[in-house]
């Protein structure tokens, strides 16, 4: 469904309370809240259920919930929400990604944080390292709720037809082209009609490839270009060869790749656990595996966050919906609905969230492993500038080494104008 379309289905549903007998003091509070949520049917059913438990408390709140696909990525959320702030049409609470907050909190958009997290212990349920990532400044605006780190996610049923052996914890690059070469059939023309891999054509997806070389097309701490790293062109020349010289992965950029999997058509993808319900539904024999590694096998996370507009004028009320919202209830069906992987640690241990896929463990055991995505606060050209270059060198409309030279310049001009309005 077109972003357009689902968005004028999704934005404005007022969740109405349960009729029942609360066995707790309800609250007389009239009032209205607005909420902005992200994902598929797994968020917006796990949230409507939340609303419908807030509503039990306070039964005379109406909560309008506005669910948004990021069809585009994460810089068009960030122009849609500036474009909201700007219009005096923001709502109370937004549900967003690692990938906005400094653009967010660089801005003054959102409440800190930090009096209400100390003052709740539920919290405490959460892993700290996932409140670590949402600081900026030294102060908290958001709250993280669930979690995605890239893993390969994989066809059980073709690497068995291909008698491949199934990745274990510390394959390789190499290892991982052998089976990707393995994996790829042709037909007598020698086209393809099963492809081992495919070269993620996202951001958030393309990152593991470069954290397990220990590099990144921006610095460690979000400043500045590091694309001129030799290991930045050494990971995108991998990743070319994936396409051109073994011919194992399609040219990125291609539509209705993740149905190809789901179809049996591609062997690998690199994804998060949001893919786990439609592998469900598919029907799809799919487990994951780690990051192979080059120098380390350390992956990308991205999470999901609450925070509070600081233009509410709700704000306790808002805080008791969030309480909600993260709620272990709330958890539980994210996880097992197959959504991204709970916050809480107790939700991510249920029988349900560990039933699929296999090896379900290896979300969190890879936790450590985990480098957050790099997010600065001019996130939205980041993105734009790396993956405009990063198809054209992998579709061959430019060399690498121009590729990496313009990308790197145009970094350069992004990171100076955002430290004017940051400094």
């Amino acid at each position: 469904m077109l972003r357009r379309t689902l968005l004028s289905l999704l934005a404005g549903v007022s969740v109405a309370a349960l009729a029942c007998v609360p066995a707790f003091a309800q609250s007389d509070e009239t009032n209205t809240l607005r909420l902005m949520t992200f994902g598929g049917e797994a968020q917006l059913k796990a949230t409507q259920d939340a609303v419908t438990r807030f509503n039990e408390k306070y039964p005379n709140v109406a909560v309008e919930v506005g669910i948004d696909p990021v069809g585009g990525g994460w810089g068009d959320f960030v122009s849609r929400v500036l474009q909201q702030y700007n219009a005096g049409e923001q709502y109370d609470i937004y549900h967003t990604a690692t990938e906005t907050l400094q653009s967010f909190a660089a801005r003054n958009m959102f409440l800190p944080l930090d009096d209400f997290i100390a003052a709740h212990d539920t919290f405490d349920d959460f892993d700290q390292r996932l409140f670590e990532l949402t600081a900026y400044k030294g102060k908290s605006y958001f709250i993280p709720s669930t979690w995605n780190n890239i893993m390969v996610n994989y066809n059980r049923a073709l690497f068995e037809a291909a008698e491949v052996p199934f990745p274990t914890k510390e394959w390789t690059w190499e290892e991982f082209a052998n089976a990707a070469q393995k994996l790829t059939v042709r037909d007598a023309n020698g086209n393809v009609s099963q492809f081992g891999y495919e070269v993620p054509s996202f951001f958030f997806g393309l990152m593991p490839w470069f954290f397990s070389n220990d590099t990144s097309p921006i610095t460690a701490d979000w400043t500045a270009s590091n694309m001129t790293d030799p290991k930045v062109k050494e990971t995108l020349e991998y990743l070319y060869s994936l396409i051109h010289e073994y011919k194992v992965s399609p040219v990125p950029g291609q539509e209705g790749i993740e149905n190809q999997f789901f179809a049996g058509q591609i062997a690998m993808i690199s994804r998060g656990h949001w893919i786990v319900q439609n592998a469900v539904s598919s029907k799809l024999d799919m487990d994951v595996a780690v990051q192979p590694a080059k120098v380390n096998h350390n992956t990308v996370i991205g999470f999901g966050a609450y925070g509070i507009s600081s233009k509410t004028t709700k704000a306790e009320l808002a805080e008791a919906l969030v309480l909600e919202l993260l709620s272990p209830e709330t958890q539980q069906a994210e996880g097992e609905l197959g959504g991204a992987v709970p916050g809480r640690k107790s939700a991510a241990e249920t029988a349900g969230f560990l039933a699929f896929p296999p090896s379900a463990q290896l979300y969190y055991e890879t936790l450590p492993d985990t480098l957050a995505v790099p997010s600065p606060a001019n996130f939205q050209e980041v993105d734009q500038i790396v993956m405009r270059y990063f198809t054209a060198m992998m579709a061959g409309e430019v060399t690498i080494d121009e590729g990496i030279a313009q990308a790197d310049l145009e970094l350069k001009r992004s990171f100076q104008r955002i430290a004017r309005i940051t400094q």
